[in-house]
């Protein structure tokens, strides 16, 4: 597996070159990032595509026109010539994230920001409730988005959307950053956790189904995600 990230701020606030990549994506991405009005929104989606198609040429060995892309019944994007290779992205605020792995994978980032904490009620195990409301008052806003995106990194690997109730699932940590997984009030061990750091401000999952997990995500830099459109 590996988890590649890009920094969206440091492209919106330099200039608008990147707008003149669009117009170099496939049709049907143009007419999808065009549906976007805000310019993040915009570089959102086309960064996530950047990344799949540099990762894809770098590390899988596929062209970027052969990236033929399919949905499972739930808007899941799968590779439809490649089916042993599996992606998931995610993007929230300042950052998009993709992981990619030759096994089902999920990941999410969210932006910590305030929230309702009675959400928890309706979304969360009753076990994962009793947690947050453990936490010190301090550190309970972290910790629901903490356990928010290790739910969404499962559904996203799961490709089943939110035909899983979320509170039909749970999770408890244990030391050394461990997260047990738990369906049915029983243990499952067939899909496995883990949570980043890349910004204070964030809180980042993913889910895979081996325990194995890189270190760290890498950034790339846009001069490094266009070379995959300078690539002869």
């Amino acid at each position: 597996m590996d988890i590649w990230s890009v920094h969206l701020r440091p492209i919106l606030d330099c200039n608008e070159d990147w707008m003149r990549v669009i117009p170099l994506m496939s049709p049907e991405l143009q007419t999808k990032i065009y549906k976007f009005r805000k310019p993040d929104d915009r570089l959102r989606t086309l960064c996530g595509e950047l990344l799949l198609q540099l990762y894809a040429s770098e590390r899988w060995g596929i062209d970027r026109t052969d990236l033929v892309k399919k949905y499972n019944p739930y808007g899941k994007p799968e590779l439809a010539k490649y089916p042993a290779y599996h992606y998931n992205i995610s993007h929230s605020g300042d950052w998009v994230v993709s992981a990619f792995d030759n096994n089902l994978v999920g990941v999410d980032i969210e932006k910590i920001a305030p929230i309702e904490m009675s959400i928890a009620e309706r979304f969360f195990s009753p076990s994962e409730v009793n947690l947050l409301w453990n936490q010190k008052e301090e550190q309970r806003q972290s910790f629901f988005y903490d356990l928010w995106t290790l739910k969404e990194s499962y559904i996203k690997a799961e490709g089943a959307g939110l035909s899983i109730p979320l509170n039909s699932f749970s999770f408890e940590f244990q030391e050394h950053n461990k997260v047990d997984f738990y369906r049915s009030g029983e243990a499952d061990s067939s899909w496995y956790f883990h949570q980043y750091t890349i910004d204070p401000g964030y809180a980042l999952s993913v889910c895979g189904r081996e325990p194995v997990f890189p270190k760290q995500v890498k950034a790339m830099s846009w001069d490094t995600l266009i070379q995959v459109i300078q690539q002869v």
